[in-house]
């Protein structure tokens, strides 16, 4: 398997921020990847950590720290002949940290998050308030039985 390594060179906060992803996940309750990311100064931007996380520099910062896809993929096959399950959480952080998965504390945002005001003739406002008269009425009418 080829090395790659990312397009760009790790800005200063990227590396901090590679160094403090990596110790987060290494402790028994990890904070979440925006609070490590809040803490080291990314402020706002912390709301969207992948934003950092998939950035190429993030990335470089990542393989120079040497946790590389090579090295997870190797281990994971190591550790699969030698000894099983015996590394699995350090290898699904390892993989975490990659994004080659998801965190299971992390909840898919919606795609779409956009709101629509209609403004509506006064013709059409009365109809509106019509047929809501109508489902009030059907919603409650009794059932006969």
């Amino acid at each position: 398997m080829e090395k790659t390594k990312a397009k760009r060179m790790p800005t200063p906060k990227q590396r901090l921020a590679a160094k403090a992803v990596v110790e987060n996940l290494s402790i028994d309750k990890p904070k979440t990847l925006g609070e490590v990311l809040e803490n080291v100064s990314y402020g706002k931007i912390s709301k969207q950590p992948s934003r950092i996380l998939q950035s190429d520099g993030f990335k470089q910062a990542l393989y120079d720290l040497g946790l590389t896809e090579e090295l997870i993929t190797t281990s994971l096959v190591e550790d699969i002949k030698e000894k099983p399950k015996a590394r699995l959480g350090e290898l699904k952080l390892g993989a975490e940290i990659l994004g080659m998965v998801k965190r299971e504390d992390e909840t898919p945002k919606s795609q779409n998050n956009n709101t629509y005001n209609f403004i509506f003739s006064k013709e059409v406002q009365t109809e509106i308030v019509m047929i809501e008269e109508k489902i009030k009425q059907l919603l409650i009418k009794p059932k006969n039985n």
